[in-house]
């Protein structure tokens, strides 16, 4: 057995994340057109196994944890073939969902499956499950489209070569066509800051005397490692969000749903009349929902705000696209969500106004080398730090953008997608926000305990984006019907 790989430290931070009450596995789905499952099958042995983390497992060995090529690796172990019971409709997919959420991999194993449900509604489903140590939600959205392709017709692929530890053969990955919601802002500045202070002591050591010689060096030096202390500090010093419906004891159990495709114009349109960016309007919408749940369990909104912890990319944009690295590359930044108030208007700007603040924020940075510093740490030492940091958030909020096309696997065509994104700690609400071939998706994964009705908070996500929309806004109308809303869409 070769220990030839180490694995990074953010990546052995997220691999010792699991609790009993939260595992971290991000979990994906697809709706597609009817397709055979040995079609299905042998797509996945030609496209995903090319990449050789797919082959791999994490192994401890003399303190210190190792990408090593599992010997017995047996795809038949990781792919799984279900039949819906019933009607095999959306209600009996979400059941199958959520029983899976909480059901943690074999260490044995590479930490990953997919689950081919072959009789949804008229076609299939697939829901992918893997380790988060195995990649971001920015990387396996760029994976995704590199085994799936642009036409009905499969085109061959080359392999990758084994050493190879990015996507880097066979067809372009996906390029972001949209401005990638939270990234575009804080990526130059993270990314620059991460340059800074990964190679601060190299260089240092390096430049030695001649930087003590340059004044206007060494102030560069000093002036950002004093933005960076200060925004540990600040980070540090930040009060725990309050208690609330969203930050109750955690179960095991989990539940999860998913919103009906709403055209991705309607969110353009109703941003562009506000004034405001496609992402400020899903805050408040987010906001909106979580005040109606909030309110529903007799919460005191004297708190005028709560956090929510959202990952931002922090890979370089010039990246090429088949130069996407598996792993993790992302920082987080805390949002504060206004949900003390009831008014959209007032709420969305808010929201903006926030987002203003932290556009210079160094958290991403920050965060993502606290992160990776953690994972370098004893496990004992990385939980309370852990639990620290989580103390200061009420939910996880990931906002993915898919392709603008229509995408195909294994020749049929991919209706939908969606993921549900893991949570840390104590923290039991995840909402997930993605895109794709012009609609966006909301999406939820909680703790049963605290959300005995998860669907209810998706309706609350719609509701919201109504009553932002113009004629609700500027004129005195009837409360929102959600499910007409929906239907409509």
């Amino acid at each position: 057995m070769s220990y030839d790989e180490l694995v990074s430290g953010v990546d052995t931070a997220w691999l010792r994340m699991d609790s009993p009450t939260n595992l971290m596995i991000i979990n994906a789905m697809i709706v597609i057109d009817r397709v055979d499952f040995d079609t299905f099958a042998k797509t996945i042995r030609q496209r995903l196994l090319r990449y050789p983390r797919f082959h791999q497992k994490p192994v401890w060995h003399s303190g210190l944890f190792y990408w090593v090529e599992d010997q017995f690796f047996d795809l038949d172990c990781h792919l799984h073939r279900v039949a819906l019971p019933g009607a095999a409709d959306k209600s009996a997919l979400q059941k199958y969902l959520s029983d899976q959420l909480c059901v943690p991999f074999d260490s044995n194993k590479p930490l990953w499956q997919m689950h081919f449900i072959e009789n949804y509604q008229d076609g299939a489903a697939v829901i992918m499950r893997v380790h988060h140590c195995y990649a971001d939600g920015i990387a396996l959205v760029k994976l995704f489209h590199g085994i799936t392709d642009a036409e009905p017709h499969p085109k061959k692929l080359k392999a990758v070569q084994p050493a190879a530890d990015t996507v880097g053969a066979g067809e372009p990955l996906y390029a972001a066509h949209y401005p990638w919601p939270f990234y575009q802002h804080f990526v130059d500045a993270a990314v620059h800051t991460l340059e800074r202070y990964g190679h601060w002591g190299q260089r240092l050591s390096e430049e030695g005397l001649h930087v003590l010689r340059d004044p206007e060096m060494l102030r560069h030096y000093l002036k950002d490692g004093v933005r960076a202390v200060s925004e540990v500090a600040k980070i540090a010093l930040m009060p725990s969000d309050p208690k609330t419906c969203l930050k109750r004891t955690l179960g095991v159990k989990k539940v999860c749903a998913w919103s009906e495709k709403i055209p991705l114009a309607l969110f353009k349109e109703i941003s562009d009349t506000l004034g405001c960016k496609i992402n400020d309007l899903l805050l408040s919408c987010v906001a909106g929902a979580l005040r109606q749940e909030m309110l529903l369990a007799g919460d005191d909104l004297a708190v005028r705000k709560i956090h929510v912890t959202v990952p931002v990319n922090i890979r370089a944009l010039q990246l090429e696209d088949n130069d996407v690295s598996l792993g993790n590359c992302f920082g987080t930044v805390f949002v504060p969500l206004p949900v003390g108030i009831d008014n959209p208007i007032e709420r969305v700007y808010t929201v903006k106004h926030d987002m203003q603040t932290l556009k210079a924020s160094l958290q991403p940075g920050v965060s993502f080398a606290l992160l990776y510093a953690t994972g370098l740490l004893p496990r004992h030492l990385q939980k309370p730090i852990m639990e620290m940091f989580c103390k200061k958030s009420s939910a996880v909020l990931s906002n993915v953008p898919g392709t603008r096309e229509v995408r195909y696997l294994a020749g049929a065509k991919i209706r939908e997608q969606m993921f549900w994104v893991p949570q840390t700690a104590d923290i039991g609400l995840g909402l997930s926000i993605i895109s794709y071939a012009g609609h966006v998706q909301f999406g939820m994964v909680g703790d049963a305990r605290l959300f005995s009705d998860p669907e209810r908070v998706i309706r609350h996500c719609v509701d919201e984006l109504e009553r932002h929309r113009p004629e609700h806004l500027f004129h005195r109308v009837e409360p929102v019907d959600t499910e007409k809303a929906v239907k409509r869409y």
